[in-house]
């Protein structure tokens, strides 16, 4: 077993700033080819990016979401104001979270989303208090994770914390885990057991427990029904194996197993890749070639093979179909290089890679959704059910 590094310095996210997740859990028919997906990308030191989709699997020129110089480490997309245009969330680290308000043509307009100045390492929205509102979920490098609700107007009305636990948190992934309607939270913990809240249902989460006793350096984590069953099942993205760990459908996890190899994993997205009905993962790692494991249908994955020979610095995943040919493309956010997008065979492995524009960028995570809109709009990337089949947040699933 490898020597593990300090997770200070490994998660430290001003000083190694590729603390992400990207989360997916895509349903057959969520797939549209009718719309077109486009990439917001979260930027460290460097102005957040939109790039719009060419539709075939492309991107065209891409542009500054705002001339904000920030350190965003996570990224997030839904309809927060209810004008049927796609809204951007940032996770920033020693800054205020930002929320810039899409106009349906490609143009943002950006506040704070609160006064608070944390270490926010990712971003995840759902409706968490059935107001009709998304909300959003902060996790916070060895801060309190945060809670913010939104107010309808493309803002939010004020934020607490979501337990009195202060963690090494680089992930969150928002899901029902215990069938009562309401969403929970999964964060992914570096140097710390991985951690599970339940949502109260009012905006708040009743309790947090630990996912399991297991330590791992978790960069990232995706909910998605990885056994076939009922239940949400989390997978976690680690510096060493990854790691897929069977919800028990009461709010906690049966049992833990690690899977690939080890890997420098950050992010993770999950979806439907070869066409089996098996839900497969897509691993987005740093300094090593970016990983898909292909699901067996019984909580394990069978098989796992490069993306690609390439060897980029990849920090963040999503998933979506991207030429509208009916099967899942990826895109990976790359720190200190072009960011790539792959596009998928249909059969579990991915038939080619490209730039996503020239650019040389500090990205760390990446969204995908229709910014601009179509007469045909996809839906509102909610974090909250399985119709947002383009964002990169976990859907948060009906039972």
């Amino acid at each position: 077993m490898r020597a593990r590094r300090d997770p200070a310095a490994r998660f430290r996210v001003r000083a190694f700033p590729a603390l992400l997740t990207l989360s997916l859990a895509l349903a057959p028919a969520a797939i549209a080819r009718a719309a077109q997906l486009d990439a917001v990308f979260a930027n460290q030191g460097q102005p957040n990016r939109f790039c719009p989709s060419d539709g075939s699997g492309g991107f065209l020129a891409c542009q500054n979401v705002s001339a904000d110089v920030a350190s965003s480490a996570g990224v997030a997309l839904g309809d927060l104001n209810h004008d049927g245009n796609l809204d951007a969330v940032f996770a920033n680290t020693g800054q205020p979270n930002r929320v810039c308000l899409g106009n349906g043509k490609g143009g943002f307009t950006c506040s704070d989303v609160s006064a608070d100045a944390d270490d926010s390492t990712a971003v995840a929205l759902d409706d968490l208090n059935h107001d009709g509102n998304l909300d959003a979920v902060f996790a916070n490098l060895n801060q309190r994770n945060r809670v913010c609700l939104g107010n309808g107007l493309g803002g939010f009305s004020g934020c607490t914390d979501v337990s009195a636990d202060s963690e090494a948190s680089t992930g969150v992934a928002l899901g029902d885990l215990n069938h009562d309607g309401n969403a929970d939270a999964v964060f992914a913990n570096a140097g710390e057991p991985n951690r599970v809240c339940l949502g109260n249902g009012l905006g708040g989460f009743s309790g947090c427990s630990d996912v399991s006793p297991d330590t791992d350096l978790s960069g990232g984590v995706a909910l998605g029904f990885v056994n076939g069953d009922a239940n949400l099942d989390a997978v976690f993205a680690n510096d060493g194996l990854d790691q897929v760990c069977l919800g028990d459908g009461a709010g906690g996890f049966s049992s833990c197993a690690y899977f690939n190899v080890n890997d420098l994993s950050v992010g993770v997205a999950l979806g439907f890749l070869d066409g089996d009905g098996n839900v497969d993962a897509v691993l987005a790692n740093l300094g090593q070639p970016n990983r898909v494991c292909l699901g067996d249908g019984t909580g394990g994955f069978s098989s796992c093979a490069d993306v690609s020979p390439a060897v980029d610095n990849s920090s963040g995943v999503a998933l979506g179909d991207l030429d509208r040919n009916g099967t899942l493309d990826a895109v990976f956010a790359v720190l200190g290089g072009p960011s790539r997008v792959c596009l998928g065979d249909g059969m579990g492995g991915f038939a080619s890679c490209a730039d996503v524009s020239p650019d040389t960028e500090q990205s760390q995570a990446v969204a995908l959704g229709s910014v601009i809109s179509t007469p045909a709009p996809a839906p509102s990337m909610s974090q909250g059910s399985l119709l947002a089949a383009f964002t990169v947040l976990v859907a948060f699933a009906a039972a």
